[in-house]
Order: structure tokens, then C-alpha cells, then sequence
């Protein structure tokens, strides 16, 4: 009886997968960025993958020469145009926190009801969020906590994680 126990504990540790395995059945294409393999994709992926960092390419490219433009024409220094093109993008990334991160759901939850601004307006009042301190967050302007219970409503989101949005916290 004992000897059975010992066998069967020998066979389920043979039954378990390999740490390592090879898969001869999935090939894979080689993917170069300027003459240097960087990695291996699968082919239903690999060209969508390319069009898109290529495309993100041509997009840093289109950037640098409008701020290169931009800077010559006020005159400014052209050893800048780093700078400058990363404030671009830093203003342009969907803020994940503060006043501005709530302003842009604010707007979505605008878009979602598929309201003018005058009506989304009109939607907040109800809840009591005036107009003015509607604009006030859409300003980036800090807004005080009694602003939390119709910011929650309107959102449909909890306090908690309205609070999680406004202040930064995970």
C-alpha cells in the first residue's frame, strides 16, 4: 500500500510542466529598429506593431520641426526645441491626477451623456455644482471638499475614489 503512495507521488511530479519548454510550432519574425534586432513577434502582430512605432516616428519628427519653426520665428534658442517638445507632450498626456485629471472627466462624462456645454451646465447646477465652480475646475483652480458629494454624483464614482483622483493617491 505504501509503495503505491510513493509511485503516485513520483508520477504527478513527471505529469507537471517544465520550468523550461520549447514550442517548435509558433514562429516568429525578427523586428530591427535601425539595423539592430531588438526583438521577436508573432506575424498576425508584428506589422501592426511596426506601422504603429513608426508612425509614433514620424509624429516626433513632425513635432521637432514645428517647434524648431516655432523658436525661430520669436527668435528663441534652437538648443531648446527638446524642451519645448517635451512640454508639448507633457500638456498634451491625459492628466491621472489634481483639479485637471477631474476636469477631464468631467468632460467625458459630458461626451457620454451627449450634452452641449450649456446643458452639461445646466446638469452640474442640479447637483449643486454652480457653473462658476464648474469653470473653476475646468481652469485647473483647486476646489474645496463640499465639492466632493456632487463631483461623486455627477461622475458616478465614489467619494473615495474621487479623493483618489484629486490628491494622487493609489
Amino acid at each position: 500500500m505504501q509503495s503505491e503512495n510513493i509511485e503516485g507521488a513520483v508520477m504527478s511530479l513527471r505529469n507537471e510542466p517544465l520550468d523550461w519548454q520549447l514550442e517548435t510550432n509558433n514562429p516568429y519574425i525578427p523586428v530591427y529598429h535601425q539595423g539592430n534586432l531588438v526583438g521577436f513577434f508573432k506575424p498576425e502582430y508584428a506589422s501592426e506593431i511596426i506601422k504603429i512605432l513608426n508612425e509614433e516616428e514620424v509624429l516626433k519628427k513632425a513635432l521637432k520641426m514645428a517647434c524648431t519653426d516655432l523658436i525661430k520665428k520669436i527668435g528663441g534658442d534652437t538648443r531648446k526645441v527638446n524642451f519645448l517638445m517635451e512640454k508639448y507632450v507633457k500638456t498634451s498626456e491625459r492628466p491621472k491626477h489634481g483639479t485637471r485629471a477631474i476636469a477631464v472627466l468631467l468632460q467625458d462624462r459630458q461626451k457620454e451623456l451627449d450634452l452641449s456645454n450649456q446643458e452639461f451646465a445646466k446638469f452640474c447646477d442640479t447637483f449643486k455644482l454652480s457653473p462658476t465652480e464648474l469653470n473653476n475646475i475646468y481652469a485647473g483652480e483647486a476646489f474645496d471638499d463640499s465639492l466632493l458629494a456632487p463631483l461623486s454624483r455627477i461622475l458616478g464614482i465614489v467619494k473615495e475614489q474621487l479623493l483618489q483622483v484629486r490628491d494622487g493617491c493609489e
